[in-house]
């Protein structure tokens, strides 16, 4: 994504302005995003000013697949992508050996009754009108298997597109590990290490957005309304403050180089994309300035 903004600034630069990061005195700038697999980058760039003098943010987010180019997928005011609240369970019991496991509060078992409750959490206790997604990606303890360890870690990610169950279920998650833990006479940490809400993005101005975009004689350009993943992006911060659009744009093939997904080594992006992103995002931010200055 971060190509379509450099090839941005070729675009409006020469003809429009001539500072291209200059928000408040030229009226367009580029931001590249920072920690997206960490989904704190938002949060460093709103500490660091990224917002000052803003009045809106377009982005865009390039998706691969069994899919032509050309396709942008937005979501006009319903939830586009899911919260995110990434956390890390660690279990603290007391080590023994494996011939002794009356000696010892193991935090193995502990966990293993943890990652069931959480199932349970969502199973029993999420609102079924409601997405919710909680996975548990890593569960590492020990180093010998005639050994039973001092601490056990879950690592895993809560997902949803409803702020109202996001709000529960994060507190019902510490409530759950916590207890659970001391139910076997262990300790739980619960430690959240990411804070995403969901992301929605404005009605109007993604209206505005599509409107621009199909003025544009790209073909193959098609719009994709109504779109949602449960993936989570942090750019959801950045629509909190201002209002916001975020599309994907197809960047697949229909053969098999589609067949991987995003976050895979195997991935495989068509390039065919970058022209086509970097005119959209010209277009689109030269047309909202010209309606709104």
């Amino acid at each position: 994504m971060g190509v379509f903004v450099l090839w941005l600034t070729f675009f409006i630069t020469p003809f429009h302005y001539t500072d291209c990061f200059s928000v408040r005195q030229i009226g367009y700038g580029g931001m590249f995003q920072p920690a997206e697999e960490t989904f704190e980058g938002a949060k460093d760039m709103l500490a660091n000013g990224v917002l000052e003098g803003v009045d809106a943010a377009l982005a865009y987010h390039v998706g691969p697949g069994r899919m032509p180019v050309g396709l942008f997928m937005y979501n006009s005011g319903k939830t586009m992508m899911y919260s995110v609240d990434g956390f890390r369970i660690t279990i603290h019991g007391r080590g023994a050996h494996g011939a002794y496991p009356h000696s010892s509060i193991d935090p193995i078992n502990i966990g293993v009754h943890v990652y069931l409750a959480l199932e349970s959490l969502i199973a029993r206790e999420a609102d079924p009108g409601k997405a919710c997604v909680l996975t548990i990606g890593n569960f590492s303890a020990g180093s010998a298997p005639n050994i039973i360890p001092d601490t056990a870690v879950l690592q895993g990610t809560l997902r949803t597109n409803d702020s109202a169950s996001r709000e529960k279920l994060v507190r019902r998650l510490k409530e759950v590990a916590l207890k659970t833990a001391e139910v076997f006479g262990g300790m739980a940490q619960v430690e959240m290490i990411s804070e995403v809400p969901p992301l929605v993005c404005d009605p109007a101005m993604t209206d505005e957005m599509v409107s621009y975009m199909e003025e544009l004689p790209i073909p193959g350009l098609t719009p994709v309304p109504d779109t949602s993943a449960s993936a989570s992006e942090d750019f959801a911060i950045i629509a909190e403050r201002v209002p916001s659009v975020f599309m994907y744009l197809s960047a697949g093939y229909m053969d098999e180089r589609g067949d991987a997904p995003a976050h895979n080594p195997k991935v495989q992006f068509n390039e065919e994309v970058c022209p086509i992103g970097s005119a959209c995002l010209a277009h689109c931010a030269v047309r909202w300035l010209e309606d709104h200055q």
